[in-house]
């Protein structure tokens, strides 16, 4: 009787010991697949005279690839932080690839070193993150130009605020608003903001999070592109410089609803076309470079075509 009794108390402290211990290893995946930061590929186009996007922000571990589409090109670093592997790899023919895994915090610089002018690119590179973000996203509300700009953490260590920034042009950002955090928190927090300014100019607007500590170090989250739905219906946004001067570049951004090409035609004061070229586009704000060289000092009209969108433009080349 006391040796079944033994038994029986063994196998319920047996089975008692595997539940808990079943239990915290159920908990510890849990907690991982929730806290655990994930590496990211992040591609980026080269054609037509530029990087897309020419400005990322990422995550220690994340991995950065260049892809040809066209023209010839390199990427090569300007400056990395310290300890950080340089770069300096061509970009010129169909299937061409370049990866490089980001190791070390910090901003990276680069460009083409054929084109210095007008292909420049920033990474930024963050450390270790104060809060897990699971969720950012930008949307459009019922009010017209109103952006609905919602987010979620999962969890906040000593973190003081979030700064939430746009651009209009993908790389230079301004400061939309700021958001009391929830310091210390191992529980979901939502947020939730409105950009009012919105407008109805431009169509893609980009926006992040800064995200800033008590100790006043910040961390930059991923750009989130937003299409807004009451912006006017428009193709090339700038063009510049005009006049050109003879032998220049003219210089422009224009918007694509999918990845396309855009037509660039060059036509003289009879109506005679005397330059035409395709410029690859992905969906977004785009940059588009022209060369005006071998053309004669007079008026142009340089016509842009996409997607079933025209438009035509005078351009002096002096």
């Amino acid at each position: 009787m006391m040796k079944q009794l033994f038994t029986k108390r063994s196998c319920y402290i047996e089975l008692n010991y595997f539940m808990k211990y079943k239990f915290t290893f159920l908990v510890f995946l849990i907690f991982s697949s929730v806290f655990a930061v994930k590496a990211n590929l992040i591609q980026i186009t080269v054609s037509n005279f530029q990087f897309n996007p020419a400005t990322i922000t990422a995550n220690i571990g994340d991995t950065l690839e260049w892809d040809y589409v066209g023209g010839f090109h390199t990427t090569t670093s300007l400056s990395v932080p310290a300890g950080a592997a340089s770069w300096d790899a061509p970009m010129n023919a169909a299937g061409d690839t370049f990866q490089y895994v980001l190791k070390i915090a910090g901003t990276y610089n680069y460009d083409c070193t054929i084109h210095p002018a007008q292909m420049i690119g920033t990474i930024t590179v963050n450390g270790a993150l104060p809060v897990v973000l699971t969720r950012f996203s930008v949307d459009a509300s019922k009010i017209a130009g109103v952006a609905a700009i919602t987010w979620t953490t999962a969890s906040e260590t000593n973190t003081d605020r979030f700064i939430v920034k746009k651009s209009t042009n993908g790389s230079s950002f301004t400061q939309v608003t700021n958001v009391r955090a929830a310091g210390n928190s191992t529980i979901t927090h939502n947020y939730a903001v409105t950009d009012n300014n919105a407008g109805t100019s431009y169509k893609y607007i980009y926006y992040l999070i800064d995200i800033v500590d008590k100790d006043g170090r910040s961390s930059l989250s991923s750009i989130q592109k937003f299409i807004n739905t009451s912006a006017v219906k428009k193709l090339v946004t700038q063009i510049n410089p005009n006049p050109v001067t003879k032998g220049g570049h003219l210089m422009f951004r224009f918007n694509a609803d999918k990845e396309s090409e855009m037509l660039v035609q060059v036509y003289d004061n009879n109506g005679k076309l005397v330059k035409q070229d395709k410029m690859y586009a992905t969906q977004g704000l785009n940059n588009g470079h022209f060369m005006m060289d071998n053309l004669p000092s007079g008026v142009y009209s340089v016509k842009f075509s996409l997607d079933g969108l025209k438009e035509t433009y005078k351009i002096v080349l002096q």
